[in-house]
């Protein structure tokens, strides 16, 4: 279904109450917007689309199951459906939820409650943008095309050309930095992504792009610095916070950086990989009691990762806190009873520990299972020396 067909397109509407989707859809029916269908929350909303040709997607931030944001990651990231225009609804218009809906491609978004013309008019404001783009967007889009095939030099001749049009475009710039990267010319790219967010000082993208082009460079401070800029704007933005955690807590900025962890956490929820992730960098970091939560939140919501009791068991011997270590071990074996390398660890927080006869047969049964474990050899022989 074309765009210039709008009428026709099929719009999707996704909201957790009732009303307010009978609400919407009868604001659509009555400018003649007439092919409708709707789901509660985003998983049921996900299920549609990927059986439909949907083609409007009018969306509720808030929503249980899977919410506004996740729906619109979801359908970015589908190559059938990257490019249906996305409304988001939302019940506030705080500067954090809007930077953060923009980061991920939203084309527009609409304020809780909302009169029938006022939607309307966003939809075709939306629709109109998408039928006919201006030369610039048209060079972006063609630019972006290109250097995603791998036709760096290509690309960086449509953003030069986009430049032309608007040289104080800061989109254009870091577009242009981005195939400069490409091509190996670092400073040139720098000069370019300096150049929007000077022209733009709250452009996210260009502080973004500043902070991994500097933290590739080697040069970590003004990486920290563009990127803690970029979370300022767009605090929710848990990839993001992450990095700035770990550059902060790498240049000794502990506070901070436990600080910024604690917002990508408490953004990203129940998310078992980001949390061993941020047990991984604290644990790196010597910061072993943070390591440990963050390694238990871990096994918590995945218990079946018995690398994960591994890593727990050393953040707790580090702090000397054998007896938690030595259960952590006991139950990743509950989980894979045949990993040497399990039993070796659970055996020397047992000999640091005190307990010298049940590290023997703990290392007895590492050696059984792997007869030439060197390290497993030498601490039993140790032991049975000491």
């Amino acid at each position: 279904m074309t765009l210039e067909d709008g009428k026709s397109l099929l719009f999707l509407v996704v909201d957790d109450q009732f009303n307010v989707r009978r609400m919407v859809q009868n604001f659509l029916r009555t400018f003649g917007y007439t092919k409708i269908i709707d789901a509660p929350d985003g998983e049921k909303a996900w299920e549609k689309a990927k059986g439909e040709d949907v083609g409007f997607v009018i969306c509720d931030w808030n929503m249980p199951n899977l919410n506004g944001l996740g729906f619109l990651r979801r359908v970015r990231a589908d190559q059938r459906l990257k490019d249906v225009p996305f409304l988001m609804v939302t019940a506030e218009v705080a500067e954090e939820i809007v930077a953060e809906a923009i980061e991920e491609g939203v084309d527009g978004y609409i304020v809780k409650p909302f009169q029938a013309k006022t939607l309307v008019d966003k939809v075709e404001a939306i629709l109109e943008k998408r039928r006919t783009p201006q030369p610039l967007d048209i060079h972006l889009s063609q630019g972006a095309e290109l250097l995603k095939k791998g036709l760096a030099q290509e690309a960086l001749g449509e953003y030069e050309s986009a430049l032309e049009l608007a040289p104080q475009s800061p989109r254009a710039l870091v577009a242009a930095g981005e195939a400069l990267e490409a091509l190996g010319r670092d400073q040139e790219a720098l000069d370019r992504y300096q150049g929007a967010v000077k022209l733009a000082k709250r452009y996210v993208r260009g502080h973004d792009r500043l902070g991994a082009l500097y933290r590739r460079l080697g040069q970590t401070e003004q990486a920290s610095k563009h990127l803690q800029v970029a979370a300022a704007i767009s605090p929710r933005n848990v990839r993001r916070q992450v990095e700035v955690g770990r550059m902060l807590i790498e240049q000794g900025d502990t506070g901070k950086g436990l600080a910024a962890l604690k917002a990508a956490s408490d953004n990203a929820g129940d998310n078992a990989a980001l949390a061993e992730e941020m047990g991984e960098i604290l644990l790196s970091a010597g910061l072993n009691d943070d390591a440990a939560r963050a390694f238990s939140k871990a096994v918590r919501l995945d218990p079946a990762k018995v690398h994960i009791y591994n890593r727990l068991g050393i953040a707790y011997r580090r702090q000397k806190r054998y007896a938690e270590a030595i259960r952590e071990y006991q139950r990743a074996l509950l989980v894979k009873p045949d990993d040497e390398n399990l039993h070796y660890n659970l055996a020397v927080a047992q000999a640091e520990a005190g307990q010298f006869g049940p590290a023997k047969e703990t290392l007895a049964q590492a050696l059984k299972l792997r007869s030439d474990f060197v390290e497993a050899r030498e601490l039993l022989a140790r032991l049975e020396k000491a």
